[in-house]
């Protein structure tokens, strides 16, 4: 009887323990989301939470991606900004992500999709303003 209640407790400390862990996961994207979201929204732009994701490599590494609209006359702008949202949220959370892709969906004749990739080094310095957008812009990598 007795075995029979440890495990049972057990089992339940391990269920408690798990949905703690992930829970923690799920409220500190939550958080950076947030974060990138109201950032955007100063400067106009919308970004919806659907269209953002915060993955973490078997490593350890951490990559943010968010797909942004813009019209095509001012795609390099937003793109920009979506940089400097993910950058600020990282500076102001403490979340160390090591590569950041901005996808912007500019609509003309259809959609096209423009991506750019930017390391965390870049972007701190870009947010921070060591680095000039011309020279961050020439750093990114697109696809």
């Amino acid at each position: 009887m007795i075995l029979r209640n440890t495990k049972r407790i057990s089992t339940l400390l391990a269920v408690i323990v798990f949905f703690t862990l992930v829970s923690g996961v799920a409220l500190g994207n939550s958080r950076y989301y947030s974060s990138v979201q109201q950032i955007c929204k100063a400067y106009q732009i919308e970004v919806d939470y659907n269209r953002m994701s915060l993955s973490e490599a078997a490593d350890g590494t951490k990559d943010f991606c968010v797909t942004i609209n813009s019209a095509r006359n001012n795609f390099d702008r937003i793109m920009l900004i979506g940089f400097y949202a993910a950058g600020k949220a990282m500076l102001y959370l403490k979340e160390d992500i090591q590569t950041v892709n901005i996808i912007v969906s500019v609509e003309y004749k259809g959609v096209e999709n423009i991506m750019a990739t930017a390391v965390k080094d870049d972007i701190l310095a870009y947010v921070e303003g060591k680095m000039s957008s011309a020279e961050f812009v020439k750093k990114l990598k697109f696809s």
